[in-house]
Formats: C-alpha cells, sequence, structure tokens
C-alpha cells in the first residue's frame, strides 16, 4: 500500500527527471551541427567531425543513458508537430500550461503541479528546438552572401525560406513536411537512429495538398528522400532501429497505398544502401503493383522488404482487446515487434526457451561446459562484452535420471519454464509499476503527440500512450523441439543413450561423444515437416503464450507475447552443448525459424513446419526468417514466380511476418575470405540489414548456414 511518503519521494524523483531532461537537451542542442548541403535540398545532418569538440557530449554516457531511459526510440513519433508545425505545438502546449496554472485544486494540486512542470520542460525543449530549425535558416542565408551563382543562390534561398516558414507557420507542401520530419529525428536521439513508423501515410497528405495547388515536384521530393536515406546510411548502419511501414489498411478495409510509398521504393533502391530498413504490410486489396515491387526487390536479395500480413496480425491483435481502427495503425518497432503509431511506445523483454531445456537436464544448474565468452553483439566495431544467462540459476528441479517417461521429462520442462517466467512476471510488473509512477517519457518526444500537448500529461499517464505495449517474446523454438525430440527418441524410445550418459555426454561438449553427437544431429528436425518434431514444437510455443495471455500487471496491465528474439546470438554464447547434437556457442534457431543448418528439405518444408505454430497468437512478433541459395534457381521469371508463391503460401498459411532472403553461398563465403571485394554485400540480420563485411565472424556464419 501506497503511503504520503511514498508519493512524495515519488513526485520528487518525478520532477528531477524533469529537470534533467531540460538540461540534458540544451546540452545536445548546443552540440548538434548545423548544416546545408552544397548540393541538393535537405539541410541537417548529425555531427560528422570527429575531432570537433561540440561532439563531446554526444560521447557522454551520462548523458545518453539517462536519454536511453526516457526515450527507447524503438517507437515512432506521433504526429502533432506535421498538424500543427513547431509554433503549433508551443502555442497548444502554452495554452494548456495557463490553463492548469489557473484551475489549481488543491486536492489535485500535486497531480497539476507535475503536470506544469512537464509542460514547462516541453516547452523548453521545442523552443530550443524551435532555435535550432532557425540556425539552419540563418547558416543558409549566410551561404547566399557568400555564393556567386545565380543558381546556388536560388537554392540557398529556398532552404532558407523552408527554415523560416518551419519556425512560425505549419508544413504545407511536401518539402516543408519532409524537412521538419528529418530535423525532428535528428533533435530526437544524438545517436542519429531510431523507427520510422509509416512514412507513406505521414506525408500522403503534403503531396495531395502539392496536387491540388498544382505545385507537385515528383524529381524534387524523390531526391529529397533519397539525401534522407543517404544521410542516414552516412550516420550509421546495422541496428538502427530505422525501420519504415508502408501501405497497410484502414479501418474500413481500404488499402492505404499511394504515390508515396512507390516514391519511397524507388528512392531507396536508386541510393543503394541499406538504411533505412524497410517493411510492407499486405492484405486482400494489396494492388498489383505494389506486390509486384516488392517481389522483385526480394529477387535481388538483400532481405527488404519484411512483409507483414494484415490477416494475421489484426485479428490477433484485436483479440488481445486492441480496438480494429488503431489496431489498423500498426507498424513495427527499431526491430520486428509491433507498435501502434501514435498510440503506443514499446518495452519487451526476450527469454530464453532452449536455457530452460539445459536447466531442466541439469537439475536447475547450467551445463558445467558453459565458459565465460567474450564476444560482440552484432558488428566488428563494436566493444566486447561477456553475456550471461537472464535466466535465474539454482531452481531445484526433479533429476532427469529418475524421470521414467518422456511425459515426466516434459512435465519437468514446463515446470521449470514456470518458475523462470514466474521471476520474468516479477521483474515486468515492477517496471509497470515505475512506468506508473517515477518514469518519464522524454518531454521533446511528447511533443508530438496531441493528447500531452492538451492535458500537459505524460504519455505514459494519459497524454498519448493510449497502448500499453509491454511484450515478453520467445524464439529459438525450433532448436528447443529438437532438443527435446532428440531425448524423446534416443532416451525413452530407441534408448540409443541412457539419460545419465547423455548429460555427461553434454557437460564436457561431447568431446569423446562423437558417435553419439551424429546420432542426435540426424534425428528428425523442426523445419523439415516432420509432425513429430512440429507437434513439440507447438506444445511449447502453446504453454509459453497461454502463460503470458494469463499475465496481469498492475491496474491490470496487460503483457504481450511473441515467438520473436534479437539475442539469439547471445544465447547460444550462454548455453551449453544440446540434445540435438549442437555443441557451446554452435547456433541456435532465431524466431520462429529452424536451426541453422537443419532444414534440409527446403522452403516448403520450412513453412509447413512454421504453420503448425501459433504464430498469429503471438502478435507482439513471430517472424519466420526464409533463406534461399540464388545458386539453386535459375534467373529471371523462375525466381520470381517462387518468390511470389512463398509469399501466397505464407499469406494462406497465417504467417504474421516473413523475411525473405536470397543469397549467393558461394559469395558469401569469398566475403569472408576477400571482404575488400565485398563492400557493398548487405544481408539481413534479424530486424535490420547490414553490410556482410561489418558483421563479426560468428554472425557471418550463422547467416551462411541459414541457407535452405
Amino acid at each position: 500500500m501506497k503511503t504520503n511518503s511514498d508519493e512524495m519521494h515519488n513526485q520528487e524523483m518525478v520532477l528531477k527527471k524533469i529537470r534533467q531532461s531540460s538540461e540534458v537537451f540544451d546540452k545536445l542542442a548546443n552540440s548538434y551541427e548545423v548544416w546545408v548541403p552544397e548540393s541538393g535540398w535537405l539541410a541537417g545532418r548529425r555531427n560528422r567531425d570527429k575531432n570537433d569538440s561540440k561532439r563531446k557530449n554526444l560521447t557522454d554516457w551520462s548523458i545518453l543513458s539517462f536519454l536511453l531511459e526516457i526515450d527507447n526510440c524503438h517507437y515512432p513519433m506521433a504526429d502533432s508537430y506535421l498538424q500543427y508545425g513547431i509554433d503549433g505545438v508551443i502555442r497548444i502546449a502554452a495554452e494548456t500550461l495557463e490553463t492548469l496554472k489557473n484551475n489549481l485544486q488543491s486536492e489535485l494540486q500535486d497531480q497539476t503541479q507535475l503536470d506544469i512542470a512537464y509542460l514547462e520542460s516541453l516547452l523548453h525543449v521545442w523552443k530550443r528546438f524551435r532555435q535550432f530549425v532557425a540556425d539552419h535558416m540563418v547558416l543558409a542565408l549566410e551561404c547566399v552572401k557568400q555564393e556567386t551563382s545565380d543558381t546556388k543562390k536560388k537554392r540557398y534561398e529556398k532552404i532558407a525560406k523552408i527554415c523560416q516558414n518551419l519556425t512560425i507557420n505549419k508544413p504545407n507542401t511536401f518539402c516543408e513536411a519532409l524537412q521538419l520530419f528529418w530535423f525532428t529525428y535528428l533533435f530526437r536521439s544524438p545517436f542519429g537512429a531510431g523507427c520510422i513508423g509509416r512514412l507513406d501515410q505521414l506525408l500522403y497528405p503534403f503531396y495531395k495538398h502539392d496536387c491540388e495547388m498544382g505545385i507537385w515536384d515528383q524529381q524534387e521530393a524523390e531526391k529529397m528522400l533519397e539525401e534522407m536515406f543517404t544521410r542516414m546510411n552516412e550516420i550509421n548502419t546495422g541496428d538502427t532501429l530505422r525501420n519504415l511501414m508502408l501501405s497497410g489498411q484502414d479501418a474500413k478495409g481500404n488499402d492505404q497505398t499511394n504515390e508515396i510509398t512507390y516514391l519511397i521504393l524507388v528512392a531507396y533502391e536508386n541510393t543503394g544502401g541499406s538504411e533505412p530498413h524497410l517493411n510492407v504490410r499486405f492484405h486482400e486489396k494489396t494492388p498489383k503493383k505494389l506486390r509486384d515491387n516488392c517481389i522483385n526487390m526480394l529477387s535481388s536479395g538483400s532481405g527488404q522488404p519484411t512483409i507483414y500480413f494484415d490477416e494475421a496480425v489484426l485479428p490477433a491483435m484485436e483479440k488481445a482487446g486492441i480496438c480494429h481502427e488503431d489496431a489498423c495503425q500498426y507498424a513495427n518497432d527499431g526491430c520486428t515487434e509491433t507498435v501502434i503509431a501514435g498510440k503506443s511506445a514499446i518495452v519487451f523483454w526476450q527469454y530464453e526457451m532452449v536455457k530452460t531445456v539445459e536447466l531442466t537436464l541439469f537439475g536447475g544448474n547450467e551445463n558445467p561446459c558453459v565458459k565465460p565468452v567474450s564476444m560482440k553483439k552484432n558488428s566488428i566495431h563494436g566493444a566486447d562484452f561477456v553475456p550471461k544467462t537472464n535466466l535465474l540459476i539454482g531452481i531445484e528441479s526433479k533429476k532427469p535420471q529418475e524421470l521414467t517417461t518422456f511425459s515426466e521429462f516434459l512435465s519437468a520442462f514446463f515446470e521449470q519454464m514456470d518458475h523462470q517466467l514466474d521471476h520474468y512476471f516479477l521483474m515486468i510488473k515492477q517496471k509497470m509499476q515505475e512506468d506508473q509512477t517515477v518514469s518519464i517519457t522524454s518531454p521533446f518526444t511528447a511533443g508530438t503527440f496531441e493528447k500531452c500537448l492538451r492535458t500537459g500529461k505524460d504519455p505514459l499517464r494519459g497524454g498519448g500512450f493510449d497502448i500499453t505495449n509491454y511484450q515478453l517474446l520467445s524464439g529459438s523454438i525450433g532448436t528447443a523441439a529438437d532438443c527435446l525430440y532428440a531425448i524423446q527418441s534416443a532416451v525413452y524410445e530407441k534408448k540409443l543413450v541412457t539419460m545419465e550418459e547423455l548429460i555427461k555426454a553434454l557437460s564436457v561438449d561431447f568431446e569423446g561423444y562423437e558417435v553419439l553427437r551424429q546420432q542426435l544431429l540426424h534425428l528428425p528436425k523442426y523445419g523439415n515437416d516432420k509432425k513429430e518434431v512440429d507437434a513439440l514444437a507447438k506444445q511449447i510455443a502453446d504453454h509459453f503464450l497461454a502463460r503470458v495471455n494469463a499475465f496481469r500487471g498492475p491496474e491490470n496491465t496487460l503483457l504481450y507475447p511473441g515467438l520473436y528474439n534479437i539475442d539469439f546470438k547471445i544465447f547460444a554464447n550462454v548455453t551449453g552443448a544440446t540434445p540435438d547434437g549442437r555443441r557451446f556457442r554452435d547456433a541456435i534457431a532465431e524466431h520462429c525459424s529452424p536451426t541453422p543448418g537443419a532444414a534440409k528439405k527446403g522452403p516448403t518444408a520450412i513453412l509447413n513446419s512454421a504453420a503448425t505454430l501459433p504464430m498469429k497468437e503471438g502478435f507482439a512478433s513471430s517472424v519466420l526468417h526464409l533463406t534461399l541459395d540464388k545458386n539453386g534457381y535459375s534467373m529471371g521469371a523462375d525466381r520470381i514466380k517462387i518468390i511470389d508463391t512463398l509469399l501466397r503460401a505464407s499469406e494462406k498459411k497465417k504467417i504474421p511476418v516473413l523475411s525473405l532472403t536470397m543469397y549467393d553461398k558461394v559469395e558469401l563465403l569469398d566475403a569472408q575470405l576477400h571482404p575488400e571485394k565485398h563492400q557493398d554485400l548487405i544481408v539481413r540480420v534479424w530486424g535490420f540489414q547490414a553490410r556482410f563485411t561489418e558483421l563479426d565472424k560468428e554472425l557471418q556464419d550463422h547467416i551462411i548456414n541459414r541457407i535452405s
């Protein structure tokens, strides 16, 4: 039960964070580079000179960690800044602030004071943002004075005029809207990263305005989009959270594909980089032109775009209580998890399913062959770290040698999972409680939510996040099922090995047990359309989903499940040898896909196995990753037909999300040996694309072994 002292303490914490957010954005704004292009139209970029003294705030971890606490950048901003402009955001917030100050009620004084403080911080930050935009106008005018070419003078004058207008009016034209989006995107985070959202829907009204006024310039618009994508690639590439969702349907079932949808696809292809990460929503009314464009892009092999199927995603969202109108606004976050654009943020956790098998086998303890490993998360440029499991070690469980039937072992596995999930649920409830009491949302990001501007409330507490979006995800279902089936078959049915001998072999990472390891490797595996293994995968998924769906947090807050994991590489490095024949540190499956190298019967078999899982019930994110060998298919029409067939089959089988890639295995292997020859080779990693040569070798091997 809360006491008055608890509430006072919480209020003091919130006020401290509000004050700190204003100070942090002041420091960042003073550090951001003001820049206009020597050619082109789009002003603004992230600092590129590493010797620039202004950059120190952009690398100050005390600043960066606080920013990550108040805005993880995994969800798209809302659209009030595009509707009302910077000045409109400031005006509405100021009007609300005046109203709150004039209507202070004693019984609500504490909460109203918090709202007032929050709005004051929001106003401070947005006024500083307005100055940031004005600084670009000043620089552009200086360039006009210094420029001798009349053509370039006119270009700088136009940039200055756009920036000036954005400081005093709402955007009217497409160019103004895109410029404002880019300024806002840059100002949100010093990382130059973050979720983009449904950009074609955000920009379409401005395209429509330009057409009605007779001023639409497609070449200029395409050029500005290309410039923005180029800037993104210049800042950094890889796990940048820059997911951009296209198309979809509205609440009446009408297709939302528009001219900007196609313009973005063209600009992306013309740019040729790995940023941003494209995603497209398919449904029964998706135009043939859009399908064909996506299929042609996928046939290049880069893995762009990822396809979301509305007919699988929307019903599951509605079943979870999200209204149809809101569900139709879904996009994906910085990876592949779903968010409701303009209505939700996102917080997610990942559960280690294969490690749960290990703990069941070793009485709640780790496999002795697990040793500390120094690794990189994905990029060769990333920092080394030593990962640890997030599961609880030491939970007493039944000795597997005493379990006389596979049914008993399976029950022990689910019992271990339940213990671990109970631990997760406690952590999640604590986070939910913090968000309801002491967490704050970045005042800058909050300013993009109209509800916050009208009420003064933090989006977390009535000011914009109308849909709570906490997610618990678990992928690697395929590897876990392979392990359980190996125990069922090798120990209990075929009696190839006793439980005691199996545990001994696992504890020494199969050293001296290669014959047994080969026997285990050759048992049926998930991803080959084997009913006996697929049935176990379904049981695992069903149990996980049921537990997560039954969870209720503070104020009856829901937790959304997904069959997905981005940290499969980390999990492989904290999970010892497993009964499927896998050695310590060997790859484990990601999402709803098979263990890399385990699928031997092609993409149709993988699709059939995945379709047995309750993927659409895990609507937070349930992804199937299909990787094909380019050399396995002839060029031209056959490849197009194969991709189209796989897309239609996935749609029919209610696969929510499909990531489809085609690689030349020989080329990937050569790129490992001669990286300098393959600098432009782009591959799909998990929720993002990256240059293959910039990935560490462990992840490169994982991608190569995905190929079916």
